[in-house]
Formats: structure tokens, C-alpha cells, sequence
């Protein structure tokens, strides 16, 4: 619905996030691109779209099983495996509905934490790669962005010495292809990408990615706490701790130091158990799975739409 219905992006997230059911949603998808878009209130020329989508809808199949079989991950909003801190540290209108990942899931349960880059310094680096190692250690996970400076000497850093960490990457993750020695990170549960975007998206080619932006909003987002090496550029949402070098003057947003890794770990647990702030929940959230549909029920809405496909009217016809 989100990527491949043929619909704008905003009008899917309309819908989605009016609580439609995805079984009922699938179901009318399967009874035919009019029957869903009679549901829908789709005007004519989304309707057309919609049928243009349904044509080609073999072959979107047939890749999202491709990529699934190739380790692609899909979380959503409202599973419980998303990670909490989107919903608390973006506002509603920003959040992803679809997270995409490759390598161990089990790696977002670890209390992230995120290094903001100040000009270089190479002293003020190498203290921040060796107490993110440190941390890492001791049961975090640090957080890097695909992107060069402190970030690729981190992920460099970190392949060499077989650490945990995260990398957001700023395309879809289904057009990446990982470098050998990060591919193999990935196999050995070490290393673990993360994308909102399309899977199939990437960047223009000859020109900057236009989506650095949002890939770096969505990084400090997903971090639990930010190690700044300079000020960053806004502040921390409500909860989320920011510490900055130990002999740095107090930054901007950000004047607590690093102490230790026992005093992060008390500060990520004081951001992790912290209340919802009204700036994160600006919106209301998409409301959580519902019971599924009986048999019945959906075969007595799809009729109040008209003539249901035999083969689907079989598929939910009550067992003996």
C-alpha cells in the first residue's frame, strides 16, 4: 500500500493510519483494484493508478519475496519490535511506517548511542572511538550514519576490532550492496543496517542525496543518547540525553559531560523509562494491531461491495 499501490505516499499514510486492518486491506486488494478503491473513496484518478499497480503486482511480488529470502527485514510502526524511540523522539507527522533492516534484529534491544562530529580533531576523535569501543563493550551499541568523517573512521574502526554497531544507511536497502568486510559483519551478527527508505530507492546519481537530511534526522532520532564532539545543530527531544566531551566547554543543547560508562548507562535508563513528551506525540500514534477479522465478517463486507472472486469466496468459506 505504502510504496506499490500506485497511490501518492501521503494519500497510503492517510490511510494506513486511519486504522484500516491489514488483513481486510489485503482482502480487498485481492477482490480487485475496484473493489478496494470503491472501499477506499479513491478518486478516478487514483483509481486509475491503482490499476496500473494491480497489473504489475505479480512482479512486486516476486521481489518482495527476493528480498525477504535475502535477509531484508520489514518492521512496522505498530509492531512491538520498532524501535520506541522513533515514536517518542519524532514528531508524528515524521515517523516511518516501515523500518528496513539486514542483520540481527536482537541488536536494537542494546541502548544506542550516536556520535555528533565537530570539525576535525583528532584527539577529540579518538577519545569518542574509544569510549563508543568502550561502551560497546560493556553492552551499547554505538550508531553510525553512511557518510564520511568520524562515521567511516568509526564503522572502519569497529569492523577491525569485531564490535557491535548500527549504520543507517541513506537509500533503500534492497539497492545497497554492502562491502565485503561489512557483509560479513552483518552474517556474524555484529553489524546491523537500518533504512525508512523505499528499499528499490537510491540516490541520484551525478548529484548529493537529497535524502541526507531526513537520514540524519532519523539517526539522532533512533539513538537513545548523542556523544557531541560539537553542538549539534538543534536540540535533543524531551528525554533523550546528549554528553559531550569531558574536558569540551558546556556546548549549546548539550552541557552535560561524559562521565563514564556507568553514568551513561544510568542516563539511558533514566531515557528509556522516561513518559511520552507532547512534542513527540503531537499526533496521535497509529492505533496497534486489531483482532483479525472472522471468515464471516470479511465475507460479508466484500459482498457489500458486489461480486466476490470465486476463488477468494472459496478461500474464506468456513472449514467443515
Amino acid at each position: 500500500m505504502l510504496f506499490e499501490s500506485g497511490l501518492s505516499r501521503r494519500r497510503a499514510r492517510e490511510i494506513l493510519l486511519q486504522g484500516a486492518q491489514s488483513q481486510a486491506l489485503s482482502l480487498f486488494w485481492q477482490a480487485g483494484p475496484a473493489f478496494l478503491a470503491q472501499q477506499l473513496e479513491l478518486s478516478p484518478d487514483e483509481t486509475t493508478r491503482l490499476h496500473a499497480a494491480h497489473a504489475n503486482w505479480q512482479q512486486f511480488e516476486q521481489r518482495f519475496q527476493q528480498e525477504r529470502s535475502q535477509g531484508l527485514h520489514t518492521l512496522r510502526l505498530n509492531q512491538p519490535a520498532f524501535p520506541g524511540t522513533l515514536l517518542r523522539f519524532l514528531p508524528a507527522e515524521q515517523r516511518p511506517l516501515l523500518l528496513f533492516a539486514r542483520g540481527d534484529l536482537a541488536l536494537l534491544e542494546l541502548p544506542r548511542i550516536l556520535p555528533l562530529a565537530a570539525p576535525p580533531d583528532a584527539r577529540a576523535e579518538a577519545w569518542a572511538l574509544e569510549t563508543l569501543a568502550t561502551l560497546a563493550t560493556d553492552g551499547a551499541l554505538p550508531l553510525f550514519a553512511a557518510r564520511a568523517g568520524l562515521d567511516a573512521r568509526g564503522i572502519q574502526t569497529f569492523l577491525q576490532a569485531e564490535l557491535p554497531f548500527a549504520l543507517v544507511i541513506p537509500q533503500g536497502l534492497g539497492a545497497y550492496q554492502p562491502p565485503a568486510g561489512l557483509q560479513a559483519a552483518i552474517n556474524a551478527g555484529r553489524a546491523l543496517l537500518l533504512s525508512p527508505f523505499q528499499p528499490t530507492w537510491q540516490p541520484p546519481a551525478r548529484q548529493e542525496n537529497p535524502m541526507l537530511v531526513h537520514a540524519d534526522a532519523f539517526a539522532r532520532a533512533l539513538a537513545h543518547a548523542w556523544l557531541a564532539l560539537g553542538a549539534p545543530a538543534a536540540p535533543p527531544a524531551a528525554g533523550q540525553v546528549c554528553l559531550c566531551a569531558p574536558e569540551a566547554a558546556p556546548l549549546p543543547h548539550c552541557p552535560r559531560p561524559y562521565e563514564n560508562p556507568e553514568a551513561l548507562f544510568l542516563a539511558l535508563t533514566e531515557a528509556a523509562s522516561a513518559p511520552p513528551t507532547n512534542h513527540a506525540t503531537s499526533k496521535p500514534a497509529p492505533p496497534p494491531d486489531l483482532p483479525p477479522l472472522s471468515p464471516e465478517e470479511i465475507l460479508q463486507t466484500l459482498a457489500q461491495g458486489g461480486k466476490i472472486p470465486a476463488a477468494l469466496a472459496a478461500r474464506l468459506q468456513p472449514k467443515p
